[in-house]
């Protein structure tokens, strides 16, 4: 019985040694390591149930061949889930309009469409990825925001999913920040491909829209998640007091830092609104230290806007329930926001 939870521990520490370690490893390296890791979560459940079995009595040959029953049980199960509950076709568009205070009137209507965690790789090819964004080359909009997590795996992916990102257009461009995936991926390759496709990537840094003589600043930090790579300070550097900000944020984490309340709005991903998100009982699991309050949706945090996606792709498991892949559309307005 003492084995079962050794065995989990070795392959959730597995799991987590192989994330940190295939930052700056060569493709063919992370393929061998993602390929050990995948046979492992097979591997694993597999000697958990023999050990389990074993040690209520069965002799060794029948403890292995009960586990391999269980298990195969437990994947075809899976495969089921994944057939009925994988989301296919066009994202949903949601419609957000933010109230913000002094914002000039010459952005009184700026449009800006946040698209988040299109993680393409196993699960979703940059075909599919293409057909999840196809209602935003509809869309016209001032501005796109991207705000992380572009593929789970392999760099040649990772153009192709910027190039689909690329074909949504916006009259002042588009701003991105990187997520935890892109870090583990190679932040400096990621941040070439969108860029390549003529993203402004922000990493800690920010940058001016002008209208006429007004304006307005898009900051961005790097991921404030598992890396733990941003620096709200320095993204704010140079901006003057009093002057609208919005923050691009792969997670909402980082309404946690001091400082965040100089930004009228924050726009973030990476909860994917939780994926599997079960009536009355709300989303099974957010990776979020806010926790599920902040899993997808607009919310007044104190002093302005976060607005979180649901994002585009999918991790761990392609299945959502409740939960469909969003984009969202956010009209900035220049009003005050009655209390």
């Amino acid at each position: 019985m003492l084995a079962i939870p050794g065995l989990l521990a070795l392959v959730i520490g597995g799991l987590s040694l192989a994330k940190r370690a295939r930052r700056g490893l060569p493709s063919a390296a992370v393929k061998a390591l993602w390929g050990l890791v995948n046979a492992a979560q097979f591997l694993v459940p597999w000697l958990g149930w023999s050990a389990l079995l074993g040690a209520l009595g069965l002799d060794a040959g029948a403890a292995l061949r009960g586990a391999a029953s269980v298990t195969a049980f437990s994947y075809l199960t899976g495969a089921l889930l994944v057939a009925c509950f994988r989301p296919r076709g066009a994202a949903d568009v949601t419609r957000a309009e933010v109230a913000v205070r002094g914002l000039p009137p010459e952005f009184d209507g700026y449009q800006i469409l946040h698209l988040s965690d299109a993680h393409a790789g196993p699960f979703l090819s940059p075909r599919a990825l293409r057909a999840r964004l196809s209602p935003a080359r509809g869309i016209e909009c001032d501005l796109v925001a991207f705000t992380g997590d572009l593929a789970s795996s392999g760099w040649a992916v990772a153009g192709a999913a910027a190039a689909c990102c690329g074909e949504v257009a916006a009259r002042d461009g588009a701003a991105a920040v990187l997520g935890n995936h892109d870090n583990w991926l190679g932040p400096a390759r990621v941040r070439a491909a969108l860029e390549a496709e003529g993203a402004r990537v922000l990493v800690n840094s920010h940058m001016t829209i002008h209208r006429g003589r007004a304006r307005i600043h898009v900051a961005g930090v790097d991921d404030a998640s598992y890396t733990r790579r941003d620096d709200l300070g320095a993204a704010f550097a140079g901006i003057p007091e009093g002057e609208v900000v919005v923050l691009l944020s792969h997670t909402p984490d980082i309404i946690r830092e001091r400082g965040v309340t100089r930004a009228a709005l924050v726009l973030a991903g990476h909860t994917h609104g939780g994926q599997v998100v079960l009536p009355g009982v709300g989303p099974l699991y957010v990776p979020s230290r806010v926790g599920r309050r902040y899993a997808q949706g607009m919310h007044w945090i104190g002093d302005g806007w976060l607005v979180v996606t649901r994002g585009v792709g999918e991790v761990s498991v392609p299945v959502r329930i409740n939960c469909p892949p969003e984009l969202v559309l956010v009209t900035l307005r220049a009003e005050e926001r009655s209390v």
